[in-house]
């Protein structure tokens, strides 16, 4: 009661009241057990604001669980927390809480989920983390959390989640990471890691489903027993410092659903067994130095949704086996040397695209009139090619368009009428 009086909002707490004191158990959030002692706390979601610093920690000694995640709390957490040791749940996720972690939190040995996602939270990751040794799930991602000598951190033998992301953690890939055997889950993105990825983590870590490293400064070629972990289906290595080819290894993994590359220095062709990745729903190849021609295996990707390869070398036409791309809403092709047409069945099989960018090649030949049945589209980038013909009037269809651009081409005759309709829309969508 005395930590409900000190928040400055807690009307969700109603329930709490010193005249039902003797109901305790039934107040909103609480759980007790057999003998009436409080072993739970959710209050997630709650709409609280204020700090933790009046909470009675130590006459909460039977307490297993305490979700506090999605509400206003800030100030820091007090070391008083070390005195739940039998805490097997803690989440602050979601909140505004500053200050550093404190060491007393290597006391809760029983732990097996701990989060302190989205806060503000600096300072060293306190090896004593290092203590919880049951731990499943450990998230101190989105704070601003510095390095520790990772040296010290134990193996955690039954964690499968583990995110780190955007944070201000530096060094070289820690190697404690390579032991935890049961990963699913591993998100080291947004940090500034250096050096190379290593081979034991591809070597030991077979479990993993999630893996994202992106914007690092990781180095060098990721090696190619990439394939042992034959489980992964989110694979985004975006914006490090990355080379070597990387698509003959990656396209044996079966069961990839998400791939981002883009903005390293990757080489080479996109080979034909790119289509045995029939699982893809996103694949992000842009700004690397890729150079071949498309192979027509890609489109037996028939779940993609998203597909940019815009920014390399890749050169020759589309092949027409791409037009069983039907589910795409996101096609990206800009920057490249492609040439040939734009087929009508591209067109009248793309009919989910909100984004169409293929700006910056060499395509030559009409603008199909099949393109009025792109209704869903809002985006519109054909500039910088060899289009020719007359604009088609069907192009007035596409009543959603937000963005135009059909400069620098070869087109002749006069503008369509629709044209000035289209703009029309466009300033409107621009307004809403």
């Amino acid at each position: 009661m005395r930590w409900k009086f000190s928040l400055s909002s807690s009307a969700s707490l109603e329930s709490w009241s010193v005249n039902n004191i003797s109901n305790h158990c039934r107040w909103i959030g609480i759980r007790c057990n057999d003998e009436g002692s409080v072993s739970g706390i959710d209050l997630s979601g709650a709409g609280l604001v204020g700090t933790l610093d009046l909470f009675h920690f130590t006459a909460l000694l039977n307490l297993t669980t305490f979700n506090l995640s999605g509400n206003y709390l800030n100030g820091s957490i007090p070391p008083a927390l070390g005195n739940l040791t039998s805490l097997t749940l803690f989440d602050l996720s979601h909140n505004l809480f500053s200050g550093a972690i404190p060491p007393e939190i290597g006391r809760l040995t029983e732990l097996r989920y701990l989060s302190f996602y989205n806060n503000l939270m600096v300072g060293e990751i306190p090896y004593q983390i290092g203590n919880l040794r049951k731990v499943r799930f450990l998230d101190l991602g989105y704070n601003y959390f510095e390095s520790p000598d990772w040296s010290r951190f134990p193996t955690f033998p039954f964690l499968t989640h583990l995110n780190l992301y955007y944070n201000e953690l530096t060094s070289e890939f820690p190697h404690f990471i390579t032991t935890c055997l049961n990963l699913t889950f591993l998100d080291l993105s947004l940090n500034t890691f250096t050096g190379q990825i290593p081979e034991s983590l591809f070597t030991n870590l077979v479990k993993l489903e999630y893996l994202n490293l992106r914007t690092n400064g990781f180095r060098g070629p990721v090696s190619p027993n990439i394939t042992n972990l034959s489980k992964l289906k989110d694979l985004r290595l975006t914006d490090n410092l990355l080379s070597g080819n990387i698509l003959d290894s990656v396209s044996l993994i079966p069961g990839l659903q998400i791939l981002e590359l883009y903005n390293n220095s990757f080489i080479g062709e996109i080979p034909p067994s790119i289509g045995l990745l029939t699982n893809l729903q996103s694949l992000e190849l842009r700004m690397n130095k890729f150079n071949s021609s498309i192979p027509r295996e890609l489109g037996q990707c028939n779940k993609l949704t998203y597909l940019d390869l815009s920014q390399n070398s890749l050169s020759g036409p589309l092949p027409p086996s791409l037009s069983n791309l039907g589910n795409l809403s996101d096609l990206v092709l800009s920057e490249n040397s492609l040439t040939g047409e734009i087929l009508p069945s591209f067109i009248t099989s793309w009919r989910k695209l909100i984004l169409l960018v293929i700006e910056d090649n060499e395509f030559s030949g009409r603008i199909p009139s099949e393109i009025g049945l792109l209704t869903n589209l809002e985006y519109l980038y054909l500039s910088n090619n060899s289009f020719s013909g007359s604009i088609p009037p069907e192009i007035g269809n596409i009543q959603n368009l937000e963005t135009l651009d059909l400069s620098t081409n070869n087109f002749s005759g006069k503008i369509p009428q629709v044209i000035n309709r289209l703009i029309g829309n466009m300033e409107n969508n621009a307004l809403s």
